[in-house]
């Protein structure tokens, strides 16, 4: 049990893509561990789904007393690469920020559904992706149905509405 009064958050860095498996072995040996993930919209062949995926990628947090933890066995533990330091000092966490990611996302509600993810708003900027009008820049204006969406595009000095898949669009910075 760890000390809450005597206890930091440490940084440690995982392994590239293995943040969970360093998660889980971590937490198998007793650690409390903080892995914070996000709903995120990913694209495989064309199709978008939503999956879950680490807020800060590679990077993990552990708690820790300093003076009892064996810093060698969580470095060689699988998964995790080693501690982030500022010279010889580790990196730590103070409580309170982790407290407010951990509320942060609870608001958030990371299991979000795709149809969430993917709402626009009309007057979203958007780009297109696929298609005859792929690479040009758009403006949402309404959904077609469940599967298209009318878009506002500039062509030969006037805006047009066009119908495109929702698939084929993605929302632009």
């Amino acid at each position: 049990m760890v000390n809450t009064l005597t206890s930091n958050w440490f940084v440690l860095t995982s392994k590239p893509k293995e943040e969970q498996r360093a998660h889980d072995n971590l937490t198998s040996q007793g650690y409390e561990v903080f892995l914070p993930k996000i709903s995120k919209i990913s694209k495989r062949q064309g199709i978008k789904s939503v999956s879950l995926a680490p807020l800060f990628p590679n990077y993990l947090f552990i708690n820790l007393e300093p003076e009892q933890a064996n810093f060698n066995a969580i470095r060689s533990t699988r998964g995790v690469g080693s501690f982030v330091r500022f010279g010889v000092k580790h990196a730590t966490i103070s409580n309170n920020l982790i407290d407010k990611i951990k509320a942060d996302l609870q608001g958030e509600d990371s299991n979000k559904s795709l149809a969430q993810l993917l709402a626009y708003n009309s007057g979203d900027k958007v780009e297109i992706n696929q298609g005859p009008f792929k690479g040009l820049g758009a403006i949402y204006k309404a959904k077609d149905g469940l599967e298209r969406s009318i878009l506002l595009i500039n062509m030969l000095g006037q805006q047009n509405e066009v119908a495109v898949e929702n698939q084929f669009i993605d929302k632009s910075s």
